[in-house]
């Protein structure tokens, strides 16, 4: 019942910051609509920004997981590349309130309470994406770039397509985007 509860609570949460906004959303809010205690929510979270400091989290490790797997499946650095676009868009497509909340900025006191676990995470994800762009590097396949600036030609697109998208301020086949990011992806990182 506790695993459920905490589940009620994040996604009563997360409904509620995606539609009113993190500042405009209360603990009584968050009740409504999940039908927990107010003993329930600070057992589990503490406050507002613990909440916050889940979803952010959570929504953060469910991307850099499904991203590693994108590059674990690469066979080459081609396929690699051109297969992270693809990834974020479906990532997007599959969790809209996940990334809305996820690409909204946060507030200092959610910063606060998700950023030692968000370093980590950051840390082992990026360590390996750091070592596969080493790799592929070495092997002739990809320029080398500074680590920051490989983000923004890779994702940089497929992120500002994203916000558009999810703000409902541009129609498009995001299939077709994809495709499209995919290539520009490659034809700006390859050797």
């Amino acid at each position: 019942r506790s695993p459920d509860r905490r589940r009620a609570i994040l996604d009563a949460a997360l409904r509620c910051f995606v539609e009113q906004g993190y500042a405009a959303t209360t603990i009584d809010d968050i009740l409504r609509g999940s039908g927990a205690s107010v003993g329930s929510v600070y057992h589990h979270f503490g406050a507002k920004e613990g909440i916050a400091a889940a979803l952010h989290l959570e929504a953060l490790g469910d991307y850099q997981a499904g991203l590693l797997a994108v590059l674990d499946a690469a066979r080459d650095a081609q396929s690699g590349i051109r297969a992270i676009p693809v990834y974020h868009l479906d990532w997007v497509r599959a969790h809209p309130q996940q990334a809305r909340f996820l690409f909204a900025e946060r507030p200092p006191e959610v910063e606060q309470a998700s950023s030692e676990a968000q370093r980590e995470m950051n840390r082992r994800t990026f360590g390996r994406v750091r070592a596969w762009l080493e790799r592929e590097a070495e092997a002739g396949a990809l320029r080398r770039v500074p680590h920051g600036l490989f983000y923004v030609i890779l994702l940089g697109p497929s992120q500002e397509l994203s916000r558009l998208w999810l703000a409902g301020r541009l129609r498009v086949d995001l299939r077709l985007a994809q495709r499209e990011l995919g290539e520009a992806a490659w034809a700006a990182l390859r050797a």
